[in-house]
């Protein structure tokens, strides 16, 4: 029966691979027009040995991703989204009266480490996650 379950697995393996391998490749591969003038220019300048004094590639595709942006009419962010999506984390930010005393003291900390003493043997938590966030709850 094992046997039987290694070939279909084999066999669907061999199947998917390619069709995964198909679909990856060419999103991977995808340049922006302005990435592939730039690095054109790069690779001439730098076959060339014209490369001025100091400058670095990203120093280069900044700004000739901007002129490449200006010559056709595209925005530098229109070009540069083309390949790269940028994922946005959203944060929690918290309103702090600074005016109010807020007990971050050092005997309010050793009176919480006390208790995560006890929190901890107690429940059998352990770790620096489960330790910092006890401390954010118990911190006043």
């Amino acid at each position: 029966m094992e046997a039987k379950m290694d070939r279909h697995i084999g066999f669907v393996a061999a199947i998917c691979a390619p069709l995964v391998i198909a679909w990856v490749v060419p999103a991977i591969a995808a340049k922006s027009p302005a990435m592939e003038a730039c690095s054109a220019e790069w690779a001439k300048k730098k076959e060339a040995k014209t490369i001025p004094e100091g400058q670095t590639w990203p120093k280069f595709w900044s700004q000739c991703s901007k002129e490449y942006a200006a010559a056709h009419g595209t925005t530098t962010d229109e070009a540069t989204t083309a390949t790269t999506q940028k994922t946005t984390k959203a944060t929690k930010t918290a309103a702090v009266n600074e005016d109010e005393s807020t007990g971050s003291s050092a005997t309010d900390k050793k009176a919480c480490d006390g208790k995560w003493g006890d929190y901890k043997t107690s429940s059998g938590t352990h770790g620096w996650k489960a330790y910092f966030t006890f401390m954010a709850k118990c911190m006043p």
